[in-house]
C-alpha cells in the first residue's frame, strides 16, 4: 500500500470518534482532493467515505456484542451526534437495528465455528491470563483478506524489509501482528491485519532508514487478555473466540475496540503455516 494512504488509513482508524473530512485528510498527508480520492480508491478498494463508514460501523457492532454501553454512548464514540443518526445509518448498513443487533441469536462462537470453520468445542480452554503490556515501536505493513492468507503476508513481509533489520535475534520477539475485525462482523476480504517489526530501542537509528519512518506505529499499552499459544498451538478462532464469549463475560473486563496482537519469537511465515499460529495473543481489554 502507498505509503501516503497508509497515513490517511492510520489516522481513520485512531480518529473515528472525531468528524473526519476527506479534505483535511488530504492536506495532511500533501495530496490535492481529487487525487487522493482516486489513489485511495485504487489502494484499498473503497471509497474514503465508504471506508470510513464501514470501519465505524463494523466497530460498533462489536461494541453493541461485546459491552454493556448503551446505544447512546456507541453512537457518540464513533462520531455521531444523536441516537438517531447512528440508528439510521447502522440499519442502512446492516439492515436491522442497533437494538436487533444486539439481542440477535445465532451470532455465537459455537454457531459461527459449526457453521462456516467446522467443530469448535470449549472442553480443554486455553489458559487467559490479564497482563499489563507496554507500546512497542514498529515498522508495519497493511494487509487485507481472510486471516488463512497469513503465512503468504508474512512472507511479503519479511522479503519487502530492508536489508538492515533483517539480522536474527533468536530469542527476541521481532515480529508481530495487528488484528483489527471479527470474523462473525467483517466479511473476510475486508479483514485488516498489520504485519510488523519490533524495534527494542526507541531510539534505534534504524527508525529513520527510507522505506522504515513513513511506517512506523506505536502499539497501544494497556491491559489484555493473553494465551500463550505456542506450544500446543490452537486455532486463532478458537482462541479469540473463547476469550470473547466464554472468559471476558465471567470477568469484571469489557472488550476494546483497540488492536488485537500476536507476538512472534520464531519465525511469523513458519508459525502461519496452519490455521493454528504459533504465537502469544492479547486481546485488548477496558
Amino acid at each position: 500500500m502507498d505509503a501516503r494512504i497508509l497515513a490517511a488509513v492510520k489516522y481513520i482508524e485512531e480518529n473515528l470518534s472525531e468528524q473526519i473530512d476527506l479534505e483535511e485528510v488530504s492536506s495532511k498527508i500533501g495530496l490535492s482532493k481529487f487525487y487522493f480520492e482516486r489513489l485511495f480508491q485504487a489502494e484499498v478498494g473503497q471509497s474514503f467515505y465508504a471506508y470510513l463508514k464501514r470501519v465505524r460501523m463494523h466497530s460498533a457492532a462489536r461494541r453493541l456484542k461485546w459491552t454493556n454501553q448503551s446505544i447512546y454512548e456507541i453512537a457518540i464514540t464513533y462520531g455521531y451526534s444523536s441516537n438517531a443518526a447512528f440508528t439510521r445509518a447502522f440499519q442502512r448498513f446492516f439492515g436491522v437495528s442497533p437494538t436487533q443487533y444486539r439481542s440477535r441469536q445465532g451470532s455465537s462462537a459455537e454457531c459461527f465455528f459449526k457453521n462456516r470453520l467446522g467443530r469448535l468445542s470449549f472442553d480443554n480452554p486455553p489458559k487467559v491470563q490479564a497482563r499489563d503490556v507496554g507500546a512497542y515501536r514498529c515498522m508495519f505493513r497493511r494487509y487485507y483478506g481472510p486471516y488463512e492468507r497469513g503465512q503468504d503476508w508474512w512472507r511479503d513481509f519479511i522479503e519487502r524489509l530492508p536489508e538492515p533489520l533483517r539480522s536474527s535475534e533468536p530469542g527476541r520477539v521481532r515480529f508481530l501482528g495487528r488484528i483489527y475485525d471479527d470474523p462473525r462482523v467483517t466479511p473476510p476480504s475486508q479483514l485488516r491485519y498489520d504485519c510488523c517489526y519490533v524495534f527494542a530501542d526507541a531510539q534505534d537509528a534504524r527508525i529513520e532508514l527510507d522505506g522504515v519512518r513513513d511506517r512506523l506505529v506505536m502499539t497501544d499499552p494497556g491491559l489484555y487478555a493473553v494465551v500463550d499459544n505456542n506450544h500446543e498451538p490452537r486455532s486463532r478462532p478458537e482462541v479469540y473466540f473463547y476469550i470473547l464469549d466464554e472468559w471476558m463475560p465471567k470477568t469484571n473486563y469489557q472488550y476494546s475496540d483497540l488492536p488485537a496482537l500476536e507476538f512472534f519469537t520464531s519465525s511469523p511465515v513458519e508459525a502461519n503455516s496452519t490455521c493454528a499460529p504459533a504465537c502469544t495473543m492479547l486481546v485488548p481489554l477496558e
